[in-house]
């Protein structure tokens, strides 16, 4: 808002200033003229004065100090030298005006040319990321008006160029306005209509304010703005304890129909969620003979800031592939200390055993081995790599990450891995943050670099783009999951009925759920290209094949479960499946791998076993999977969805 006043009182100070340059050149123009006809007169006047706007005026500033000379009076000096003055002023008036008619015809045009029924996203900020977004951006301006609100000061000719690609700017300080303000504010922008809104100030706490101006649901303030239906809102937020109360927040309204969809975003999640999907963490493993149970992910992470937690975080998700594989993480960094004491606070004591230097995953809160290990080492010295060089010996890398802020630091380290790797016959992904210098990262991924074996990780300014934020693969892939687990109709041997609710909106069923189970969801979304490795590879490993396996199992007439169309009966008692399940190696190993998986990701977060309670992050199914069948055997069933899902789609 204060930009906006800002910009309005350069136009009236412009304006005001042409006013008094006009009648100093008029003023100029009687005492030039004085001894001409009246007629005349008036008319060289007017001439002068609109000349002077037109970079040529009739009176020069030659004319005007010869015609002081020769009448050196006060009052003649005072008008000649302000003339001289307003004959640079008025040219620069005209200018402005020009400008500033070019400006709106364009934005006319471009107006007059878009589709009336087009697509309208307000993007909230106006900073390097937004811009990198709209770089990107290739959505056709006809079809889509894209708003920026912003309380940047930005220049004309940067809002020239963001108007000729189609953007509209606003300027409004929205945060300081009151509620009953914000409708007429922001009318301009077309808010009521628009199908996204993008967060993405630079501060998390501020774009969790201004998440607030919007109404969550109908028992919410009729003065916050009420979106469309099916609008969605991107909130960036990198910060645990600001995402949080985003989670609070928004979770109050779980179970009622939310007014919009909610998506929080973090650029270091989604730049390592596409590095692993570029990069598969078992890359190493994929093709070879090696069974399931001995894919150890041994995870080298070097620099644990955002990216560094991320690619740790994530791991600990993607890394399962068997009830029993290993998951070993290594990390670095000269400043440990004080970065572990962050990480960790987001894990709990009574799923995992914590020590100075090592975190491990309590045997009774999950099967197989999770251990990160926590080295303070400068990535610089040669004791960094005498470690490496131990944990080599040990056990034998299959992925490196690069995570160092410090480019020299970065390629330095880049380079000696992979010598070392190349030692002892390894080839395994090394990948390595480059987000700052575009010609070295050219040069390092061309293929004749000396670091051949080494790819980066996509900087913030290729991973964000305006599709990326709006159109999210994963988030279809989690809604499809979340509305498949929703409406997976599973009878009885003695019921009958068959109908299923999958007619039902899965936007709408998103928006009913915590944020924590979308989460969730697209944690299982995430793993789903781990799956499409494994499961063909877990049947084979069991003298099956896949299809043929799956017909067996929870086809027409399946040994578990039986599907007549449009819905699983179970073949058999509860306690008759389970003991069925127990017995096919290959469906007991897909459930427990993903019980396991399931287990690691909610570890991950900060969850514990215990009574349900979603407030204190308690789950009673966080345990193993011999516990989970004596305490919880209803719900085994359920880690075959992947089964389910894969089986529907054949059919």
């Amino acid at each position: 808002m204060g930009n906006n006043k800002s910009r309005k009182n350069t136009t009236r100070l412009i304006f005001l200033l042409a006013v008094l340059s006009f009648l100093i050149a008029t003023a100029q123009g009687i005492i030039y003229y004085k001894n001409y006809d009246s007629f005349f007169k008036v008319l060289l006047v007017l001439q002068n004065s609109i000349n002077a706007f037109g970079f040529k005026a009739s009176v020069t500033i030659k004319d005007t100090v010869a015609f002081m000379k020769d009448n050196p009076s006060v009052l003649n000096k005072g008008i000649g030298y302000a003339y001289c003055i307003a004959v640079f002023t008025a040219p620069y008036c005209t200018i402005s005006f020009i400008y500033k008619f070019l400006e709106r015809l364009l934005r006319f045009i471009i107006f007059f040319r878009r589709d009336k029924n087009c697509r309208h996203i307000v993007v909230f900020g106006y900073n390097s990321d937004v811009k990198s977004m709209l770089k990107n951006n290739r959505s056709n301006p006809k079809k889509t008006c894209i708003h920026i609100v912003t309380t940047e000061s930005i220049d004309n000719e940067e809002i020239y160029r963001l108007n000729k690609a189609g953007y509209v700017v606003h300027y409004a300080d929205v945060l300081k306005a009151a509620e009953s303000e914000l409708q007429t504010l922001l009318a301009k922008t077309r808010i009521e209509i628009a199908t996204n809104i993008i967060l993405f100030e630079t501060s998390s706490i501020r774009n969790f304010s201004l998440l607030q101006l919007f109404r969550l649901n109908e028992k919410d303030s009729d003065d916050r703005i009420k979106l469309t239906q099916g609008a969605k809102i991107s909130c960036r937020c990198e910060e645990e304890g600001i995402g949080r109360l985003i989670a609070e927040y928004y979770n109050s309204a779980a179970g009622t129909d939310a007014y919009f969809d909610l998506e929080v975003v973090g650029l270091p999640e989604m730049q390592i969620h596409k590095m692993y999907s570029d990069h598969p963490l078992h890359s190493i493993y994929i093709g070879t003979d090696t069974p399931l149970k001995d894919w150890t992910a041994h995870l080298l992470v070097a620099g644990f800031g955002q990216l560094g937690q991320q690619a740790v975080l994530q791991a600990m998700n993607l890394g399962v592939v068997h009830e029993s594989n290993r998951i070993i993480i290594d990390v670095f960094d000269s400043n440990i200390k004080a970065k572990k004491a962050v990480f960790l606070n987001q894990l709990s004591r009574e799923t995992f055993d914590i020590t100075d230097d090592k975190v491990t995953m309590k045997s009774s809160a999950a099967d197989g081995l999770l251990e990160i290990n926590f080295h303070e080492l400068n990535i610089s010295h040669i004791s960094f790599y005498d470690t490496v060089r131990e944990k080599l010996d040990a056990e034998p890398y299959t992925y490196a990450v690069i995570a160092l802020e410090n480019i020299d630091l970065s390629v330095h380290c880049a380079i000696q891995l992979e010598e070392l790797f190349d030692e002892r016959g390894l080839k395994l992904p090394i990948l390595m943050r480059m987000d700052t210098d575009r010609r070295l990262a050219g040069y390092i991924s061309a293929e004749n670099s000396s670091l051949a074996d080494v790819s980066l990780i996509d900087d913030r300014s290729i991973v964000i783009t305006l599709d990326m934020i709006i159109n999210r693969e994963i988030d279809k892939l989690a809604k499809n999951y979340n509305h498949f687990y929703n409406n997976i109709k599973l009878i009885t041997a003695d019921e009958t009925g068959t109908a299923d609710n999958s007619e039902e909106d899965p936007e709408q069923e998103w928006n009913r759920l915590r944020l924590f189970r979308r989460s969730s969801s697209k944690a299982a979304a995430y793993h789903d290209e781990v799956k499409n490795d494994i499961i063909p590879k877990l049947a084979a490993e069991n003298g099956a094949e896949l299809s043929a396996k799956l017909e067996e199992l929870i086809g027409r007439n399946g040994s578990l479960m039986k599907y007549t169309g449009t819905a699983w009966q179970m073949n058999g008692s509860e306690e008759e499946v389970l003991a069925k399940l127990k017995k096919d190696s290959f469906a007991y190993g897909l459930a427990s791998l993903e019980h396991r998986r399931w287990c690691c990701y909610m570890a991950s977060i900060g969850w514990r076993s215990g009574e349900r309670s979603d407030k204190f992050r308690r789950n009673p199914c966080l345990v193993t999977q011999q516990k989970l069948m004596e305490t919880k055997p209803e719900m085994c069933k359920y880690d075959l969805m992947s089964l389910m899902a894969r089986y529907k789609a054949r059919n």
